[in-house]
């Protein structure tokens, strides 16, 4: 997975760019010109534009020893902008600490708004599960899913090395490994004593769950952390 540009290396590619662009011949500085107003109308990071046009720049540059126009490479200003724009952006860097923590609030989010939900329907006043065991299976099923993503799912990605994706029959085996210790741990946690393991509040509990969703979502937009719990598409 490609990693996030930084702040330093962004502007080595501007300072890159402007250099390239003293090398383009009239019509190609025209095009780049033409380029750069018609991606300012679009919504795109900076950091996007400054790489796309530091890759065309190097195409233009090297099609001008041959004699390849701009036109030829990417059509007009305004279709290569649109390219641009449309091209998915490089996937986030899914390191360890940001892929636990996602599973981990999700896996909370869910299993605390369903203990709640059911707890209020039940005929009996407390919950089927105590906080410390709900919080307990959102930890250590975030770390569960964590490892499925690892040795499976990575290889669902855009990009990565299928030389290395294992089997059918291995990939069962593996997420059998890392869910069924889950669901054991879980299932065990309910037999914490309830001094120190509380059933709150239903409508507590469901609060809890929906705050934990929320931290999240807040989390996914501010830092791009995304979770691998519903990042396989069949």
């Amino acid at each position: 997975m490609a990693e996030k540009t930084t702040v330093e290396e962004l502007r080595q590619k501007v300072t890159e760019n402007r250099e390239l662009e003293k090398k383009l011949t009239k019509k190609n500085d025209q095009f780049i010109f033409d380029l750069k107003k018609a991606l300012e109308q679009r919504s795109l990071s900076e950091e996007r534009k400054v790489e796309a046009l530091n890759d065309m720049l190097k195409e233009l540059i090297a099609g001008q020893k041959t004699g390849t126009t701009a036109k030829q490479l990417y059509g007009t200003p305004s279709e290569a902008a649109a390219n641009i724009a449309t091209k998915p952006e490089p996937a986030p860097d899914m390191t360890f600490g940001k892929v636990w923590l996602d599973n981990s609030l999700l896996l909370f989010a869910f299993l605390a708004v369903i203990t709640g939900a059911f707890s209020m329907i039940s005929k009996t006043p407390q919950a089927t599960q105590g906080i410390i065991s709900i919080l307990i299976g959102g930890i250590s099923g975030g770390l569960s899913f964590y490892f499925i993503y690892k040795f499976v799912y990575r290889f669902d990605l855009p990009g990565a090395d299928q030389s290395k994706r294992p089997g059918a029959l291995k990939s069962g085996g593996i997420i059998a490994l890392c869910f069924i210790p889950w669901v054991l741990l879980f299932s065990g946690a309910s037999l914490i004593p309830k001094s120190i393991n509380p059933s709150l509040d239903p409508i507590l509990t469901i609060v809890l769950g929906v705050a934990a969703y929320g931290i999240h979502y807040l989390l996914k937009k501010k830092f791009n952390i995304q979770g691998s719990l519903f990042m396989r598409r069949y």
